[in-house]
């Protein structure tokens, strides 16, 4: 009966040695994800050249995005203020704190979408599987 007793114990001990890594894996793996989106986010807006229209503030030309592009890049505040949050172990927020950010996304009654948030959360959903599942087995080594 105590070699009963102490296998269990050793199972159980086993079971939760598992699960914290499993556990570990897929916040680290989704944290990951959000970093990539977030990067790739902030891309979207650096990268150029844009095709919209160009105009003059003050002595500086500015050529801004079209229509469904993502927005260019004028000070660079929208795209540092991009972030990548965890709100717990199986949640991770990808926002924008700017105070446009929103109306650039979503676009207004008078101006289109010009999205870099979606995008990059769609392309890290996609990938969510295998990155995942990569850090899992990371984990249980």
């Amino acid at each position: 009966m105590i070699e009963v007793d102490i296998l269990d114990d050793i199972a159980k001990g086993v079971e939760n040695d598992i699960m914290a890594a499993i556990q570990k894996g897929t916040s680290d793996g989704l944290m990951a994800l959000a970093l990539k989106a977030q990067a790739d986010a902030q891309r979207s807006i650096l990268k150029g050249p844009k095709t919209g229209k160009l105009y003059k503030r003050g002595d500086t030309m500015h050529r801004a995005s079209a229509d469904g592009e993502a927005p260019a890049n004028d000070l660079g505040f929208l795209a540092a203020s991009i972030k990548a949050e965890a709100t717990d172990a199986n949640t991770v927020d990808l926002k924008a704190d700017a105070p446009y950010a929103m109306a650039l996304e979503f676009g207004t009654y008078d101006m289109a979408a010009r999205p870099y948030l979606g995008p990059a959360g769609d392309k890290a959903r996609r990938q969510g599987p295998e990155v995942i599942d990569a850090y899992v087995k990371a984990a249980l080594k």
